[in-house]
């Protein structure tokens, strides 16, 4: 089982989007997914109930409902039960100390941050608690301007860059507000679209290091001699 955590320390930086959109793209794939949304607005799990009000069988991604003290022990029996292969975890905009036990737990994380100067100005203090987990993790740009108004992701992509990797851009598009409003995500609500081709982009980029740590160990240099 692996978990991907989406941290941030300014709300409004689309992770509840980004949540959504990547573990549904996963559970399309065949990975059985939970979610599990510790933000006090809830908009992972509104749009989860919106998803699943018509089901009728149990549904991929499912939705574990806790509080962020009791998380550990959900993970643990997820992960003695065998009852997930990801879990996605959305988390309030903060540094509080609960967060570091999370990021330790976590395989991957994700940090959305807007090309702003503002958002720049809070990335520290949340890259400083996750590089002391020394967990993977990367950036991604969202709700970068779209046509030919892309100074802004010019200026930002070094930015970023000098700091960690960068998964993906996610420009302002119509599409992730009109899906989420459904129910559905970009790739179901405009196929082959270029939201859609985003966030493929994103999960792509997180399937290749989710695999890398199933990797085995390269051979010691006593082995190899």
């Amino acid at each position: 089982m692996h978990i991907l955590m989406f941290a941030k320390q300014k709300g409004g930086v689309g992770a509840s989007t980004l949540a959504r959109e990547i573990g549904t793209l996963a559970a399309a794939g065949g990975e059985r997914v939970v979610f599990v949304d510790l933000d006090p607005q809830a908009s992972l799990s509104k749009w989860w109930n919106r998803r699943t009000a018509d089901a009728t069988e149990p549904p991929n991604p499912a939705l574990a409902a806790t509080r962020p003290d009791q998380l550990l022990g959900v993970l643990t029996h997820l992960r003695a039960t065998d009852s997930a292969d990801l879990v996605v975890v959305d988390v309030p905009p903060s540094v509080h100390g609960f967060l570091l036990g999370i990021m330790q737990s976590s395989d991957v994380i994700l940090i959305p941050v807007r090309p702003t100067t503002d958002d720049f100005d809070a990335l520290p203090d949340i890259v400083d608690m996750v590089e002391r987990t020394g967990r993977r993790y990367a950036f991604v740009l969202t709700q970068a301007p779209t046509g030919k108004r892309i100074r802004a992701i010019e200026e930002a992509i070094p930015i970023l860059a000098r700091q960690g990797r960068i998964a993906g851009v996610v420009r302002f598009r119509a599409a992730f507000p009109a899906a989420g409003g459904a129910g559905l995500i970009v790739s179901e609500y405009e196929p082959g679209g270029r939201a859609a081709a985003e966030i493929a982009e994103i999960w792509a980029y997180v399937g290749a290091e989710l695999r890398k740590l199933n990797r085995p160990p390269p051979p010691s240099l006593s082995a190899v001699v």
